[in-house]
Parts: structure tokens; sequence; C-alpha cells
């Protein structure tokens, strides 16, 4: 009564009984038999439903008519006035009961995963590629560059120059406009408050894994060391039903209550986000979150974020914790990679959310409300940068993402090939971001507003041009200055190309490093800004990953190249959970609820 929780639970994670043995003293008080295993499940029906009421039918030729493993009223309600005394009738766990029931629903649970299901079929979705009129388009562009590129190439360099100066211009005044933005004071450490736990709503935290038995220990240490009350954590480990390797090391583990191991039904597309469709529809809590294997998050991130939304209007739909590369002395590329880090998530992020601008969200630490998830469709399956996708259809659909500055320390690709593998993957997905919202422009300008289109449009167009362009203006402009045109163009039409040149390389290279260099300020790191140098370098190797992005949307579109973790050598192992916490000390209990 004093936490607000199921009693059931709360007895679980006291480690009072576990479930086999509440459930087994159930099934002998109501006088129904106990199977640990409960015979095949009939298919069908409002699978949310049935799950949360906690009772099934049985598949024909089963000698009982019903499997019974209710759960908080659903519980209450089954004591009060339950079935007594009956033989066609038995009580399993809830665990055993949701396994029995994602098999024999399992055809069902992957098209629906996927997107495939009648309802996800009505949504716009990567998974049909471009509309007859942006092929259109496309080709017609295409055409004309051709064609321009052969008879005049001169002019149709400055044409396409001067067609893509705003974009560019656009996505280097946001970088400049977030360096200048201040930060907003972090109250939740200055003040040392903490939400008390009877206000904390039911959290569901969702670990999609694949092969990631290297760091599994350091997950599920990050995960039990988190500083919430298990009886309100629903923590889901999303595994592959081909992938043996995880489920032996996870049956070797002694999980905690609040965890559940869910195996996703076999399907295609095998993308994290068709993992996450499925943990959503079988999530318990109010608010909902995502870590990835290597994920180390802050211990008080959950309590933050529930703060947040206790505080705020229903509109605020996510808020975005910061990543943080926590072994940035291993070597160059993951020092690199930690100052892209600290420019994107301490200064570009934030201070495009302070704009009330989308941002294109990162895959792992993002908060959601669960409601509002469901009502969007959850996650494109299709999409392999799904996070961005998510991100645009929130602010389309008149929600709000605000920043949260609470830190997932994670791990960095330690070679070349690994870092172009994941890159690639996420420049592929920001193209099937591009096409799937650009697909109707004008319901994009009308449901997300004129600033919020182009910022979106900034952020991805405007990333993939500039990476697949990098090499070519790199070189224009070698030779624009090697023969004196930059500086001094003949004509009008070459005057004003070269002025936007000129804005777009002198404003481009302090949007370049200012981000990097403020980020690195703000998260205490002065020693990445030595890399800075090296940054020209590291966003070629960007321009080679963009172009095998390209080569992959029309070849590998939907293959997700998975990144292997568990490299490292240099990270700081978990945070060992106090037994009190000084810097945010717990509220006194008022004497009227001590007893």
């Amino acid at each position: 009564m004093r936490n607000r929780t199921d009693p059931a639970r709360e007895a679980m994670a006291l480690g009072l009984v576990d479930e086999v043995g509440f459930y087994r003293a159930l099934a002998a008080e109501m006088g129904l038999p106990f199977r640990s295993t409960p015979p095949p499940l009939l298919p069908g029906g409002r699978y949310g439903a049935i799950l949360r009421q906690g009772i099934a039918p049985t598949g024909e030729g089963a000698a009982l008519r019903f499997v019974l493993a209710p759960e908080g009223p659903a519980l209450r309600r089954m004591l009060e006035g339950g079935p007594r005394r009956r033989a066609d009738i038995a009580v399993t766990t809830p665990r055993r009961f949701a396994e029995a029931l994602r098999r024999s629903n399992a055809a069902e649970l992957a098209r629906h995963a996927a997107g495939l299901d009648e309802t996800g079929l009505l949504r716009d979705s990567a998974r049909t590629g471009a509309g007859r009129g942006q092929v259109i388009a496309t080709g017609i562009g295409l055409t004309a560059a051709a064609i321009g590129g052969i008879f005049a190439p001169l002019e149709t360099f400055f044409a396409l120059a001067l067609l893509l100066g705003p974009l560019f211009l656009g996505l280097i005044m946001l970088r400049l406009a977030t360096t200048i933005e201040r930060t907003t004071p972090d109250l939740w450490q200055s003040h040392r408050w903490r939400v008390d736990d009877a206000r904390l709503p039911v959290y569901t935290v969702a670990v999609p894994m694949y092969r990631e038995e290297a760091v599994l220990r350091q997950l599920t240490d990050a995960l039990c060391a988190l500083d919430y009350p298990p009886a309100k954590l629903d923590i889901r480990l999303l595994i592959e039903a081909d992938d043996a390797g995880m489920r032996t090391a996870l049956a070797k583990m002694a999980l905690p209550p609040h965890f559940t191991v869910m195996v996703v039904p076999p399907g295609v597309p095998r993308t994290k986000p068709r993992a996450l469709n499925l943990a959503l529809l079988e999530a318990r809590g109010s608010l909902f979150t995502i870590f990835d294997a290597e994920d180390i998050p802050d211990r008080q991130q959950l309590r933050m974020a529930a703060a947040r939304f206790l505080g705020a209007p229903p509109e605020l739909a996510c808020l975005q914790a910061r990543l943080v590369i926590d072994h940035a002395e291993e070597g160059t590329l993951p020092g690199l990679f930690a100052l892209e880090y600290a420019g994107l998530f301490e200064v570009l992020n934030p201070g495009l959310l302070l704009f009330q601008l989308p941002i294109m969200l990162g895959g792992t630490s993002n908060h959601f409300r669960t409601e509002v998830l469901r009502k969007v469709g959850g996650w494109d399956a299709w999409n392999v940068t799904e996070d961005a996708d998510l991100g645009l259809r929130l602010v389309r659909a008149g929600y709000r993402i605000c920043d949260l500055p609470s830190t997932t320390r994670e791990e960095a690709p330690l070679t070349i090939l690994a870092w172009l593998k994941q890159r690639s993957r996420w420049i592929k997905g920001y193209m099937q971001t591009l096409v799937t919202h650009s697909r109707n422009p004008l319901a994009l300008l009308r449901e997300a507003g004129l600033s919020a289109s182009f910022a979106f449009l900034s952020l991805t167009f405007g990333t993939i041009a500039t990476a697949l362009g990098y090499p070519v203006f790199a070189l224009a402009a070698l030779l624009a200055y090697w023969d004196g045109s930059l500086f001094a163009p003949v004509g009008t039409f070459a005057t004003v190309t070269s002025t936007i040149a000129l804005c777009v390389w002198l404003l481009g290279s302090v949007a370049l490093f200012a981000p990097p260099a403020v980020g690195a300020l703000r998260r205490g790191s002065p020693g990445l800004l030595l890399l800075l140098p090296l940054l020209p370098l590291y966003y070629a190797l960007v321009s080679v990953a963009a172009w095998m992005a390209l080569y992959e949307y029309f070849n590998r579109r939907f293959v997700w190249n998975k990144t292997e973790h568990g490299l490292a050598r240099r990270r700081a192992p978990v945070e060992a959970p106090a037994t009190s916490d000084a810097a945010i000390p717990l509220q006194p209990v008022p004497e009227s609820a001590r007893y």
C-alpha cells in the first residue's frame, strides 16, 4: 500500500516467494490443478486483452478447457468470485502463460510486428519504397542533370549548387544556432530531489539482442543496478528464435523476477524494430524505454524520465537521453566517435529540442509514453534507422520531444570496417525515412509545420547530400580556388553561385568544428579537442559510408548490418548499487505512513 504496487509482484520482488510457488499456492487455494507447462492454447482473439486478463481457451483435444494466469486486478477478481474445484480449468504462471500464448499466435504476431497486418498496411512504411511521383521526379531530375553535365557542365554544376545551397545553409545554420543556445540547468542534480516511490509508474524496459553473449553479464548487471522499485519494473530481453547461443546463456542465469525473456517469432524483416513491436504489444508499463545490449545507463535515468513525464503535459511523448562513448582513449576512431557524440547529444539535440524542432532520435535510451507509442503504431519494422522515422512521426502526430540530461554509456566500433557497416546502415535508414515522409509533401507541411519540415529536410536530405557530395564539392572548391574563379567570378550567375559557395565553405567549416568542440567542453572531456584537426578525415569516412548506403538502398534495402559488441577493453565497469544514495537522499517517510 505504501508503494502502490501489486501485492503479488511486491512479494516476488522482495524474494518472499517465487512465481511458481505463488501460483501453485493460488491453485491450491482455489482447488484447481496447477500446470507448470500449460497445454497449447487456442489462437486468435484480442492478444493484449487475453494477456491482461490471464485467461485463454486451450486447443482442441485437450483435457482442459481453460488456462488461468491472472495478475493484478484480474487476480483480485478471480480470488473474489472465480472458479473453484474444477478439473477442466488449470492455473499456470504468467510467464508460462505468455510463452504459450506467443507460440499459439506466432504467425499473427509475426505479421503484426512487421506491420503486415490490416492496421500496419494502412500506415506509411519504408516497406513500399518510393512512390510513383517520387520515381518520376527523381528520373526527370537525374536525366536533366546528366544532359546538362554533358552539354554544359559548368552551368549545370552552378545550377545544382544554387538548388542545394539553401538546404546546406539550413543545415549549417541549425548547427551554429544550437551551438550558441545555452543549455537548461539540470535541476535534478542541483536540487537533489527524487519522486516518491508511490508516484512512480510501471516502467517497461525493452532490450533487443542478437548474439550478444559477450556483453550479457554487463547488461544484466547494469539493469539490476537501476534505481527503480523492482515491483514496478518490466524488463524484457528480446531474442530471435534462431539465437540458440543467447537462449542457452540466459537459461544458465538466475534472472530476477521482473526480467522476462521474450523469443520473437520467426519472420521478416530481421530487424530491431520488429522485436520492439512485440515488446510494445505485451508491455505492462505506462512508460517505455529501449536500451541496446552494450548500454550502461545512469542508475537514476528511469527516475529522472518518470519525474519529467509526471510534471509534463500529455503532449510530451518522448525524452532522449544522452549517449556517451566511454572508451575514447582506446584508439583514434573511438575518440572521434566520442567527439561526434559529444557534439550531437550535448549541443545539437538539446538545441534543436529547445527550438521545438524534430531530431533524429538515437536508437537507444529513448523514453516514451506507452499509450502514445501504440497510437502512432510503434516502429516501422522495415526501416533500418527506425528511431529517426519514429521521431518525425511523433512530431507529425502533434507530440513533443524533449532532452533528458542523463547519460547512457555506449561502445564504439574499434575497426574502420565495423564503423563503416554501422554508419552505412544509419545513412541507409535516413534515405528510407526521407523517402517515406516525402511521399506527400503537402501532408508533411500541414502536419509538422514549415519550420519542422525544413529542419527535417536539412537533417535528412542535407546530411545525405553532404555526405555523398563531400568529395565532389571538395574537389570543385579546390579547382575553383586554383583557377581563381571562386574569388573572381565572371557574370551574375557565377557571382551568385560563388557567393553561396563561399558562405557554405566558411560557415560550414565553423559548423563542422564548433558543436563537437563545445560538446566536449560541456561533457568535461577537453582531451577530445586534440582530435578536432582529424574531423575532415572522419567526415571523409562518412562519405564512404554514404556511398555504401546508396548501394545497399537499391540492393540490400532491409538488411540489418549487425554491430559486434564486447570488443572494447577499456570500458569502466557497471556502478554497483549503493545501499544509500547520498547525492540524492530519500525523503523522510511521514510518521503516519511508517506503520
